[in-house]
């Protein structure tokens, strides 16, 4: 989903301007499927590739075009125990991108060490990663869920049903319902030694290795409205009294009742023209952001430093911040380039924030078109090189991308979330295992300190976290504004229809009621970094 995002903002798969002179040959490093690689080889038909991964889950040689397949290599190893299997300066780029998520903090040292070791003098390196964010769902959006027994399956097309397993303890005192699993997700990073928030710690680590740094400010993806209610089968009209229950106050917020309703058209068919917030009608095609696409700093900015007021291998244009873990990962060899950590702080918007739909937001917002991203000014503390990092990312053309691209977001984060289930439960084990008390707060009673019990409370859990969170993303709504068909649902009784029509007012009731006026935490922090390595 990046590497598309990239493309379709830059008009190539680097946020590095090479101008007419590309690499010759470059490596990326956990290349998963190998899509920037192959992007890349699309654009750069002169360059040769590498894409290194620990797992052979690469598109097969034999079924790429034969001008790219000539020029494309799969190399599997494992970075934290081999050396790269090439030679000394290799490479005229090296791109990583959603690595940092697997290297324990004392080993970025040693990481670095041997990319810088394959890099060409003058070769150029980028970083895009994200922190390890867990997307929160708020009491107004489940409690409703919770007090019928119903699931979001019921009001949106596609959402999982609910869990059999039923919950043996009161959630009412915990921050929100899915707290478990989200204290299971924090002890996954903290016992590994891996920082959540590499956003915070991987400048200090590379800059010590390379130099001309450029990093913008981090960007936060905010989290998406709640979507349109999905239409229900056989109802060609709204009854009156949810569209009268939008004129209490709520009529000319963003997020009203009327705006999370679908649209009808005259005849009562589903009308998909109009996006859910009466704030945001019109999507971004892919001709507008190629229209709109934003310069970067060329390869040569880079590597002769102009403009450049950071991250110069020397320590300066860096804040120090809090570490996670401990200083088992500083160097004690004096000839080690040194460990610097920044500040990581939330960033503010400084263009068009409104309130989040998901959370309400207050009346003198809804004039204006909710951010897809979250940005700080060219001088916040989280960015390195000044105005010619903030001109790597072109925060025009991301800002104008389509509303609902906010769902693909955080259905990315949810299912970063559910790849790390295993790990959660091992977690679990042990605290099982230790008999942790704390456990008691998330219904654990004597009978349940042992493995089959905690297994089938954690299913649960993660279970009714799905389902949840299939109902908050709402897939369907992204679909049909991208052209896809509405899923058909099968035809519902009078008495369900009352149900689910009940069902969606106490929601939308709940959310005005928890309406605060700010909007909720990003479901997604990017930071990218550049750099160049010096002869």
């Amino acid at each position: 989903m990046d590497n598309s995002m990239i493309v379709a903002s830059k008009g190539s798969a680097s946020f590095i301007d090479f101008k007419d002179k590309p690499p010759k040959r470059c490596l990326d490093i956990g290349t998963g499927l190998g899509l920037w690689v192959l992007s890349s080889a699309k654009a750069w038909p002169d360059a040769t590739f590498v894409g290194l991964d620990m797992v052979n889950i690469q598109v097969p040689i034999q079924f790429l075009e034969h001008d790219i397949a000539e020029r494309v290599e799969w190399v599997h190893t494992n970075i934290l125990r081999n050396k790269l299997p090439f030679d000394d300066d290799e490479f005229d780029h090296v791109h990583i991108q959603c690595l940092a998520l697997g290297i324990p903090e004392n080993k970025w040292y040693t990481v670095f060490e041997e990319i810088r070791r394959v890099m060409k003098p003058g070769a150029t390196i980028e970083i895009l990663e994200e922190d390890a964010v867990f997307p929160i769902l708020p009491r107004w959006y489940t409690d409703p869920l919770r007090a019928r027994g119903r699931s979001p399956a019921t009001i949106y097309p596609g959402a999982a049903q609910q869990p059999t397993y039923p919950p043996q303890f009161d959630t009412s005192q915990l921050a929100h319902e899915h707290e478990l699993l989200e204290t299971l997700f924090h002890d996954v990073w903290a016992n590994r030694f891996i920082n959540p928030t590499p956003s915070s710690c991987i400048p200090g680590y590379f800059g010590g290795f390379f130099s001309r740094v450029l990093s913008p400010p981090v960007l936060n993806f905010s989290t998406p409205p709640l979507a349109p209610f999905a239409p229900l089968p056989g109802v060609s009209d709204i009854p009156s009294r949810i569209l009268n229950s939008s004129r209490n106050g709520a009529s000319d917020r963003s997020g009203s009742v009327s705006s999370l309703l679908s649209p009808l058209t005259a005849d009562g068919a589903l009308d998909l023209s109009l996006s859910h917030s009466p704030t945001s009608t019109k999507a971004t095609s892919a001709g507008s952001a190629k229209g709109c696409i934003s310069p970067s700093p060329s390869v040569a900015s880079l590597r002769n430093g102009n403009g450049t007021g950071a991250g110069n291998g020397n320590g300066n244009g860096t804040e120090n911040g809090d570490k996670h873990g401990n200083d088992s990962a500083n160097s004690t060899d004096d000839n080690k380039p040194s460990r610097r950590d920044c500040e990581v702080k939330s960033v503010g918007s400084t263009t068009s924030l409104a309130g989040s739909h998901s959370s309400g937001g207050s009346a003198n917002k809804a004039s204006r078109r909710p951010s897809v991203l979250l940005f700080a000014s060219s001088d916040e503390s989280t960015s390195l090189g000044g105005e010619h990092a903030v001109h790597l990312v072109p925060l025009d053309v991301m800002e104008s991308q389509a509303e609902h691209s906010q769902f693909m977001h955080l259905y990315r984060s949810v299912t970063f979330v559910i790849s790390t289930k295993e790990a959660m439960w091992e977690e679990l084990m042990a605290r099982v295992t230790a008999h942790d008390e704390e456990l008691r707060r998330f219904g654990w009673g004597d009978a349940d300190y042992n493995e089959q019990s905690s297994r089938a409370r954690f299913e649960y859990a993660v279970d009714q976290y799905q389902s949840d969170m299939r109902g908050r993303i709402s897939l369907w709504h992204s679909l049909v504004k991208n052209g896809w068909e509405l899923p058909p649902r099968d035809p519902l009784s009078k008495a369900e229809i009352l149900q689910e029509m009940q069902l969606r007012e106490e929601i939308l009731a709940s959310q005005r009621l928890a309406d605060t006026g700010e909007p909720e935490p990003p479901c997604r922090k990017v930071r990218l970094i550049v750099g160049v390595k010096e002869s």
